[in-house]
């Protein structure tokens, strides 16, 4: 079977091994690791520092940012147990250093393990590296696709699309609420604008109904999705 149905049919043959974390790693290596733990607003490694272990999220969630010599900071990835690690991408791209800082937006536990024992076992294990590209390759298939997005877009619209990602990376299951920790300046950051807009796009989508406010955060449920969807439809 030829085109894209053959495509297809091969790779519902790996479709259970999209996923890599520290779960998959056998007993043998799992024990190598050491258990650790970071405060909210900790940092757990920072831009230009060697590349020794590889961390894997057992619980919290944390963000991932780059400073410019001009001041400006830039917050572009979000991980936590689910897509689960630090330093992957650097290992298996053989960079010696960590392209981001890793910010705790919460509280943080991870196992950390030495780099060149998880190298070893998953250049040496197929299924293990075919979850790797598998995790590797769709995260830089999502960050191609963002490349641009915001060009033709007013502030507002950008906050939108911010809530929106924000929703879809962290609902935890169907119709549940979504809190947004990030501050005004990581999601001005984030897309490209102000401060200032940040405040006054997030005060008019109080306004509309598009999201809710508790203790002082960002919240969204389905429907202030759907509502959001909506408007950048529009």
């Amino acid at each position: 079977m030829g085109g894209l149905m053959g495509i297809q049919e091969n790779w519902k043959k790996y479709e259970n091994e999209a996923a890599f974390n520290f779960s998959f790693l056998p007993e043998e290596i799992q024990k190598k690791g050491r258990e650790l733990t970071f405060q909210q607003k900790q940092f757990i490694v920072y831009r230009g520092d060697s590349i020794q272990y590889i961390y894997f999220i057992k619980s919290g969630s944390v963000l991932g940012t780059r400073s410019y010599a001009d001041g400006n900071e830039y917050n572009y990835f979000f991980v936590d147990s689910e897509n689960g690690s630090i330093g992957l991408l650097e290992l298996f791209a053989r960079k010696a250093e960590y392209i981001a800082s890793i910010l705790c937006m919460t509280e943080v536990t991870v196992i950390r393990m030495d780099a060149g024992i998880i190298y070893d076992y998953v250049m040496g294990h197929a299924e293990m590296l075919r979850r790797c590209i598998t995790l590797i390759a769709q995260d830089l298939y999502q960050r191609s696709a963002n490349d641009g997005r915001f060009y033709y877009l007013d502030g507002i619209n950008r906050v939108r699309h911010y809530f929106v990602d924000y929703y879809n990376e962290h609902l935890k299951g169907k119709g549940k609420k979504v809190t947004v920790y990030a501050a005004y300046r990581d999601i001005a950051a984030n897309v490209g604008i102000s401060v200032r807009t940040v405040g006054r796009s997030i005060r008019q989508l109080k306004d509309n109904g598009e999201i809710q406010s508790k203790d002082k955060k960002v919240v969204i449920d389905g429907e202030n999705y759907r509502m959001l969807l909506e408007a950048l439809s529009l």
